[in-house]
């Protein structure tokens, strides 16, 4: 304390010694403002960099909406592919039915067939000798009508039942 009294009570020793101390506080602050001018200059380009970023991912919301794009595109398509697969099926539902109605028409002929090459074979014997029409076991089996409506299925249904009873034995009398 004793010397702080002495530089207190000497104005020329304590001028001198507060000009030194405020050239030091002044080199001090100036010191202190270039590091905080620094920092300030740091920040600025740290917060500039942000705002890149922040307007990149704005700018990543044009990839949300393209991903929604892209699901509603995908969906119509599955849509489609759908809908094409149903029409596939339906068309290969009825050829089907068509091939079935083919076999049955196939079938129907092959009784015909037998029924007619029987009654050539009985002709040529002159009528005598019997000759059997079942070759396979099909010539006496009944003509079957599967219910389509169509002018030519349904006669090719009489003509087998008349082709049939004619293999049976059954007679017009009228």
């Amino acid at each position: 304390m004793a010397s702080s009294m002495t530089d207190a009570g000497n104005p020329q020793q304590g001028g001198k010694k507060s000009e030194d101390k405020n050239r030091e506080l002044s080199v001090l602050i100036d010191n202190r403002l270039k590091e905080i001018n620094d920092s300030i200059v740091t920040l600025t380009g740290r917060v500039d960099e942000m705002e890149k970023c922040i307007e990149e991912l704005k700018s990543e919301g044009d990839v949300e909406e393209l991903r929604g794009e892209m699901q509603v595109a995908v969906n119509s398509m599955a849509a489609n592919v759908t809908k094409d697969f149903q029409a596939v099926r339906a068309s290969q539902d009825a050829c089907m039915a068509e091939l079935e109605a083919y076999k049955a028409k196939v079938e129907a002929l092959e009784n015909q067939l037998q029924v007619c090459v029987a009654m050539i074979a009985k002709l040529s014997n002159g009528g005598l000798g019997e000759v059997s029409t079942t070759p396979n076991g099909n010539a006496l089996q009944r003509p079957t009508y599967n219910g389509a409506r169509n002018a030519r299925e349904i006669d090719n249904f009489f003509w087998g039942v008349e082709a049939y009873f004619g293999v049976v034995g059954i007679t017009d009398e009228a």
